[in-house]
């Protein structure tokens, strides 16, 4: 019979859609174990159960790069069962002396041998002294029971004993009669056993469960009683209140003095407060009475006039906070009131903390001066550092401000914030110069300038250069100032009657990702100035890089379809794709499910105002829905401009005036007859200035031509 079959772990009914297996510790369906090498020796033998042939492998002596069946699951390898192929329940190991036993293994016995094969059914570290054949002995007496094994108790040095709860002392009673017996008492606590309470006794048995050295008692039966009146408290104990007496008493806040409303069966003690180490009898020695209970935080040696527990009594200390503050600290002004000599001199400080009564001394820093002291200049105004610092009229005290913007030394105050102003926005004829003009405020007058774009200034680092634009440009002013602080404006220039390049590869387009709608495609007609976007698919932006800075902005846009009745529009005041405004057209109202139910048709104007993109995201509803959200609000309704729809292919004049004060206007025209459509003027500051740019959702052939920009 081959090796496979002589050991009984594997009876395989051929392999056709499984391999068989002990039934503990894999399933072989489909496996490739599954299939025979044709370089391997096969022998056929009868199975015991079925009578059908089996296939037995033969193995080597040692893997060597040979795989070895692990049959109890214990991680080392039958070295009877090894071949060739890795196969499930297979290691690359044959370390195992009892392949059908998993508390058999090498290093099972840690405590005895990391490589020895040794058994450790209960496992406590030690190995089976009488195991099965194959396994090395280990020095466990008892091998069913995880609290019995050599040297569990200190008492039983050598001996292989039973210590239950762990506490190092042998069971006196232990289950097996062939463990002697220990010392323990009580083998199921392990805060019982001799020595337990050193300071009652350093032999007895006995229970301390509080873990403070005394025993209780009031113990179980059986177990010796010992001094502690409250041994489930660490803080009651005989001799805790030591300045008192050796009574069981409880010290919480270990002042030296007891309780006086302890918990039932411990002495009372004299503290009037066990939380405060501060408060106890005797502890304001100064006062008439050394002995009643008093709140002494500062530690001169007189009780707190104010105590915050009820139960101290109150003392002549005017401040218990400082050490230098009592009654008879200043002799030099008083012997008895209460007063502060920070400085040691005798002397009461002139201008004490309140409470405290004031003394003669102008300077109580300063043990060699207490009369006839000027702290300042009366008067002046000085800076140290980013402080101003200004004297009083007799010149012994000073208010400090700190210069949050630095501190100006030659006329004594703090400078005010740096402020830049680069004014309106400027209009001028097309290849002309415009004159830029920056007015810096503020700071400590020490200015360096710096404006972008540099490529049509004649010097960016002057605070008035000249700007040749080729389009419309907003330029940007920083200004610093010696201290550094920081400042910064714009201001945007148009030239006048230029038509606006709103070509897609040089503005911005941007495609709100809220929407799973198809991509938009902007499209640019430099000839003709004008830009459309030909796709039906989701909210979508073109904005350039200047701002519409109080201003007008106009121009003709149509929808150029008979197929779509959507939203085409305007955004402006642009600081970002999460702030701005905007105004949509929609020609018909419509559910719009993934964008917050029912939208109307006709003209709004929302602002929207993202406080948090990770909380909050940005959504559909705040640019569409007919009221406010959580990032928008509704300026203008559609019932307040109207609710009239826009018409297939026909071209509309839109004017918007954006002035710097929040002011905003809204025309829109139809070109052909120039009959007024709408007509809005609203309020609103969030945004005074921003980029300005088309909109369009949902909305095929939505186009924009010819639009200028121009000065207010």
């Amino acid at each position: 019979m081959g090796m496979v079959a002589g050991i009984g772990l594997l009876a395989l009914p051929g392999c056709t859609s499984h391999c068989g297996d002990d039934g503990l510790v894999w399933q072989q369906a489909d496996q490739p174990a599954c299939l025979q090498s044709t370089e391997t020796e096969t022998a056929t033998t009868a199975d015991d159960s079925t009578g059908q042939p089996t296939t037995d492998t033969p193995t080597t002596d040692t893997p060597g790069g040979k795989y070895c069946k692990d049959a109890d699951g214990d991680g080392f390898g039958d070295p009877t069962m090894c071949s060739d192929e890795m196969t499930p329940g297979s290691v690359a190991n044959d370390d195992d002396c009892a392949d059908d036993n998993p508390n058999a293994y090498p290093g099972a016995a840690e405590k005895e041998s990391d490589t020895a094969c040794m058994e450790d059914a209960d496992e406590d570290g030690y190995g089976d002294d009488m195991p099965p054949p194959g396994v090395e002995p280990g020095t466990d007496c008892n091998d069913d029971e995880s609290s019995i094994f050599p040297d569990a108790a200190i008492d039983l040095p050598g001996v292989c004993a039973q210590d239950s709860d762990g506490d190092g002392h042998g069971d006196g009673s232990p289950t097996d009669p062939d463990v002697p017996p220990g010392d323990d008492c009580a083998d199921e606590d392990p805060n019982t056993f001799p020595g337990a309470a050193p300071n009652d006794s350093p032999d007895a048995c006995m229970t301390d469960v509080d873990d403070d050295d005394w025993g209780d008692e009031s113990p179980a039966p059986g177990v010796m009683p010992g001094t502690d009146c409250a041994d489930d408290n660490a803080n009651a104990f005989p001799g805790a209140a030591e300045k008192e007496d050796m009574q069981c008493k409880e010290d919480e806040d270990m002042d030296g003095y007891g309780d006086d409303m302890p918990p039932p069966g411990v002495v009372p003690g004299g503290d009037c407060d066990d939380l405060d180490i501060n408060t106890g009898p005797g502890f304001a020695e100064n006062e008439v009475d050394p002995t009643l209970c008093r709140s002494d935080v500062d530690m001169d040696g007189y009780g707190d006039d104010t105590p915050s527990d009820p139960d101290a009594v109150p003392g002549t200390d005017c401040n218990d906070d400082s050490p230098f503050t009592f009654p008879g600290s200043s002799p030099n002004d008083s012997p008895e009131a209460c007063m502060a000599d920070e400085d040691d001199d005798d002397w009461g400080d002139a201008n004490p903390e309140p409470n405290v009564v004031p003394g003669t001394d102008c300077d109580d820093t300063n043990a060699g001066i207490h009369i006839n002291c000027v702290m300042c200049t009366p008067g002046a105004a000085t800076c140290m550092g980013d402080e101003l610092h200004i004297c009083n009229d007799d010149g012994n005290s000073e208010e400090v401000t700190d210069c949050e913007f630095g501190c100006d030394d030659v006329d004594g105050k703090c400078w005010d914030p740096l402020e830049v102003e680069a004014g309106d926005s400027i209009c001028v004829d097309i290849g002309m110069p415009a004159q830029l003009n920056a007015v810096a405020m503020g700071g400590d007058g020490m200015y360096n300038y710096s404006w972008t774009p540099i490529e049509t200034l004649d010097d960016a680092a002057k605070p008035d250069p000249l700007a040749m634009p080729l389009g419309p440009t907003t330029y940007t002013i920083d200004v610093s100032d010696g201290s550094g602080n920081m400042a910064s404006d714009k201001v945007s220039v148009y030239l006048k009657g230029q038509a606006l390049n709103l070509d897609p590869n040089i503005c911005t387009t941007y495609d709100f990702p809220y929407e799973a709608d198809l991509a938009t495609k902007w499209v640019w007609n430099d000839n003709s100035k004008e830009l459309c976007q030909t796709v039906n698919g989701k909210g979508s932006a073109l904005f350039c890089g200047w701002d519409l800075d109080n201003a007008t902005i106009s121009g003709t846009f149509a929808v150029k379809t008979t197929d779509d009745d959507d939203f085409t529009g305007f955004m402006w005041g642009l600081q970002d794709t999460s702030h701005f405004y905007i105004f949509t057209w929609k020609q018909l109202g419509q559910n719009f499910n993934a964008c917050g139910g029912a939208l109307p048709g006709g003209m709004q104007v929302k602002v929207v105002d993202v406080a948090d993109d990770k909380k909050d995201p940005l959504a559909c509803a705040d640019l569409h829905v007919p009221a406010d959200t959580a990032n928008s609000k509704l300026l203008v309704s559609v019932d307040d401009f109207t609710t009239a729809g826009w018409k297939d292919n026909t071209e509309y004049l839109f004017e918007l005036t954006h002035k710097a004060g929040g002011e905003m206007t809204i025309v829109v025209k139809e070109k052909a007859n120039m009959a007024l459509v709408a007509e809005k003027t609203f309020m609103d500051t969030t945004y005074p200035s921003g980029k300005f740019g088309m909109y369009t959702k949902s909305q095929i052939s939505a186009c924009f031509s010819n639009f200028t920009a121009s000065c207010i």
